[in-house]
């Protein structure tokens, strides 16, 4: 290897030592460079690792706190048929036209939610407010998932006509599972 290094003119050598001196400086930075990556990727890591240690940490008195909402709404909650009964109940108070359909349960690990849609078509502002009120008073065993409002303007032959309101409720109530 000496022999065939000083066979070559001064030029020759000095461009083969500058070539050989940039790829171990371009080696170089490229380990560091991956090394950096990998001990950011660590850094990363270890955050989520901390997060989710504080999720698990959380998870017994998440477990509490429902514990102590299921015994809080015991006899309290409703389940599909009394919510059922209740919101029609409700409903008919204030609009006895209205569309009623039962909807389906979401059943979780630990409660199910159960929801019940009611439609007013062509009622007041008064009446979906009223229902909307009633619906909050029974809070928090009855609440309001979803509100669809749309108005129906009068035609323009008849401009002093008062305008009247679709309206689409989704009620649900939440019952804790017995285990």
């Amino acid at each position: 290897m000496k022999k065939l290094f000083f066979k070559l003119n001064d030029r020759e050598q000095i461009l083969l030592l500058f070539s050989l001196w940039i790829v171990v400086l371009v080696c170089f930075f490229k380990f560091f460079e991956s090394g950096l990556s990998l001990y950011q990727e660590w850094g990363l890591t270890e955050q989520m690792i901390a997060g989710h240690q504080t999720v698990i940490n959380l998870k017994p008195v998440i477990d509490q706190a429902l514990e102590a909402q299921k015994l809080e709404q015991a006899n309290k909650s409703y389940d599909k048929n009394n919510l059922s009964n209740r919101v029609s109940t409700l409903a008919d108070k204030v609009f006895p036209q209205r569309d009623y359909r039962e909807l389906d349960t979401d059943e979780r690990e630990r409660y199910s939610q159960h929801k019940v849609r009611i439609k007013f078509a062509r009622s007041s502002y008064e009446n979906v407010n009223e229902f909307a009120d009633l619906i909050r008073q029974e809070s928090p065993y009855m609440f309001l998932s979803e509100v669809k409002i749309e108005p129906n303007y009068p035609p323009k032959s008849r401009p002093y006509d008062p305008t009247t309101y679709d309206a689409t409720f989704v009620v649900s109530s939440v019952e804790f599972v017995s285990q």
